[in-house]
């Protein structure tokens, strides 16, 4: 089955469900995307949102390219990269980040940066297989519901 890989620039209603439901899939506690959402990550200059849709059209993988400028360097990270459960081991998630290689690339970044689960085994294997390294880092998050004042 041959897919095409695009990056999205507009959503009308039928992408805003179709990306929800493969939010759904990154895990549990996700809020779901309102159409304004999407369309404000779709604006966003630093956003690059790619998807791979099947013949009839179908958003059937995601993931989003961010890049941006710190003091020293430009730089981006790949984010919230999923294919659905019933396309996966077709390469697919293989071509997308591979587009995102390239989109960064031309955005003349000097890394690339991806986080994933221990438990996505597959992922794991897919990024090492592309060239990532696993990094000796912490990652550490502040919900702004928790934040001490």
């Amino acid at each position: 089955m041959k897919y095409k890989i695009e990056q999205l620039k507009s959503a009308n209603d039928a992408v805003v469900d179709q990306i929800k439901r493969l939010t759904a899939l990154l895990g549990e506690g996700n809020r779901p995307l309102s159409g304004d959402d999407i369309e404000s990550m779709l604006n966003s200059s630093c956003n690059f949102f790619f998807v791979a849709k099947n013949p009839e059209g179908k958003i059937v993988a995601m993931a989003t390219l961010i890049v941006y400028r710190i003091p020293y360097v430009k730089k981006s990270i790949i984010e919230d990269v999923v294919v659905d459960k019933d396309s996966r081991g077709q390469g697919i998630g293989t071509n997308l980040i591979s587009v995102l290689i390239k989109k960064a690339k031309a955005e003349n970044v000097s890394y690339i940066d991806l986080t994933s689960r221990p438990s996505r085994q597959e992922g794991n294997k897919l990024y090492e297989k592309l060239g990532f390294k696993k990094r000796d880092t912490n990652v550490y998050r502040l919900t702004t519901d928790n934040i001490i004042e």
